[in-house]
């Protein structure tokens, strides 16, 4: 929101920017945001020199806020915040400038963008603050954004949720929700977006049939729009699931899997190797449900397909089939299964030489359960062999 604004107003008086302007107006469109900071600092200087209007010089200084902002990367080291202290400064400076000039417009643009980065260095209620007062400015004016209300409020609620406020970010996360409902629809990218980010607060609330609801709403337009693989649609779907499960309803949770494997065997030209891919994820979780004869027609298919290509894909398949008999007490069934991925392992020495030496010793475990002890010393010897290779090739 805080972008578009910006650029349109910017293209208002393209012939009155200066060459620094231009340059880092570039600079930031290409994700050069430290080249777009020196350029628009130079700017800056430039505006003050030639004493252009109020609205020009706040307008540069949000670009240049922005810039600083992007520069900011939250990581494990905590980002570089001395960009965000930078930022904020540059918007306080802004603002300043709006007041002092009666621009309220441009007032709620340095409200919003203050509130962006109060946000990112976690102050809510400073952000919260700002977005208040540029509310209260909106109502002031004329032509009213109700999406940049909107996303005021998804903003809020999404720093209510990291901060652990849940009920708090329920309410401001459901009215934006609503508003970008109203405006654009329920089939618009933009509200599916919403009404997902308002089931992961539901579901921190353990309201499972509210978080449900909203998660059925946005799969179908993610899907739809974005493609079944999507990370959004993966996103809905995952959530979902572990909602259906931890609700206790594992039927329905193995429904949404299936529909999503049957859309995928529709379509036409399909990747047989990802569908089988989809289909091993899937028994994995029938697995895990105990429901063994559902995940071995699943691995069947499954490994039908990566047969057409060998490969690490196909013995991993075959292991899983193993898992399956050992776990409904078919041994001989299991050990077949598992010899049959280590002749695959085998084929592709030296790369898998440490899975081949795993697939071993497990097989070597189950003929012990067998109490057939002769051939499990067997399969430890070779082993043990393998691992020795592996410690010479090591030491040269």
């Amino acid at each position: 929101m805080f972008e578009r604004f910006l650029f349109e107003r910017i293209r208002a008086w393209t012939g009155d920017r200066t060459e620094d302007q231009k340059t880092g107006e570039r600079l930031f469109e290409q994700g050069d945001y430290s080249g777009a900071e020196l350029h628009l600092v130079k700017a800056i200087v430039e505006d003050e020199r030639r004493k252009q209007s109020p609205d020009k010089r706040i307008l540069v200084r949000l670009e240049l806020a922005e810039a600083r902002r992007k520069q900011y990367r939250p990581g494990p080291g905590g980002g570089n915040r001395e960009k965000l202290s930078e930022a904020e400064e540059t918007i306080r400076s802004a603002m300043e400038l709006a007041k002092r000039t009666g621009e309220r417009p441009l007032m709620l643009q340095c409200l919003d963008a203050l509130a962006s980065i109060l946000g990112d260095k976690e102050d809510l209620p400073g952000a919260e603050a700002a977005v208040r007062e540029a509310t209260d400015i909106e109502a002031t004016l004329k032509r009213r954004d109700p999406l940049a209300a909107a996303r005021r409020l998804n903003r809020i609620g999404l720093l209510r949720y990291h901060s652990g406020k849940m009920e708090e970010a329920v309410t401001a996360l459901a009215e934006s929700a609503a508003i970008h409902e109203q405006v654009l629809g329920a089939d618009h990218l933009g509200t599916a977006n919403r009404v997902s980010e308002l089931a992961a607060a539901y579901r921190a609330l353990e309201n499972h049939s509210e978080t449900q609801r909203c998660l059925r709403r946005a799969i179908r337009v993610h899907e739809a729009q974005c493609g079944l693989d999507s990370p959004e649609a993966a996103a809905d779907l995952q959530m979902l699931t572990e909602s259906l499960e931890s609700s206790g309803d594992q039927d329905a949770a193995a429904a949404q899997f299936e529909r999503v494997l049957g859309l995928k065997l529709r379509i036409v030209g399909a990747d047989l190797d990802e569908i089988a891919e989809a289909q091993v994820r899937l028994a994995n979780r029938y697995i895990d449900w105990r429901r063994y004869s559902r995940a071995r027609e699943l691995l069947l298919e499954a490994v039908g397909s990566f047969k057409r290509k060998g490969g690490s894909r196909l013995a991993l398949g075959y292991e899983t089939l193993g898992r399956i008999a050992e776990e409904t007490g078919h041994y001989h069934d299991a050990i077949a299964e598992w010899s049959r991925a280590g002749k695959v392992w085998e084929s592709l020495q030296p790369a898998h030489t440490g899975e081949l030496i795993r697939n071993l010793e497990y097989r070597a475990f189950l003929l012990e359960q067998l109490r057939q002890d002769r051939d499990a010393a067997y399969l430890r010897e070779k082993a043990t062999a393998l691992q020795q290779a592996i410690r010479w090739a090591a030491a040269v």
